[in-house]
């Protein structure tokens, strides 16, 4: 009788995952950290320029800047790019930029932020190109903080 419902498990097992892969339920991720997306999913590449400033539009080197789950290094002008490839973005969209002090008192201490920028279709560089790529997004993006 156990190895009978063995192989009834394993039949029925086999059975839904090929049902379940025909009906189109795979899926395949680019970078893990972002979760995973279906086969198919549409994705946009996207170059997010981002620049630091305090209340005196002075840049800020040494902070984190997390978005779209990857993090940079703000330099000695307060800048710093990411880009990649995400699923999510279409038409309009926001990301969320989390802004953190690393570098202690070594360039002034910085309040930890986190601010929503807005996505929209105009800072689409190109648009559906081949397959299911939507586009490219290029975005310069200003960010004031607050200086502890």
């Amino acid at each position: 009788m156990k190895k009978v419902v063995v192989s009834l498990r394993a039949l029925l097992s086999a059975g839904a995952t090929a049902l379940l892969g025909a009906l189109g339920f795979s899926s395949c991720a680019e970078n893990i950290n972002n979760g995973m997306a279906e086969y198919g999913t549409p994705t946009v590449q996207y170059k997010l320029k981002l620049k630091v400033t305090d209340q005196a539009d002075q840049p800020i080197p040494g902070l984190s800047l997390k978005a779209i789950g990857q993090s940079k290094t703000s330099d000695a002008e307060g800048k710093a790019l990411i880009e990649g490839r995400d699923t999510g973005f279409y038409k309009d969209h926001e990301i969320v930029v989390e802004v953190k002090d690393i570098d202690g008192d070594a360039n002034g201490v910085v309040k930890d932020q986190v601010k929503q920028i807005a996505i929209s279709k105009s800072d689409f560089t190109s648009h559906q190109t081949k397959r299911w790529l939507n586009g490219t997004v290029e975005k310069e993006i200003n960010l004031k903080v607050e200086r502890k």
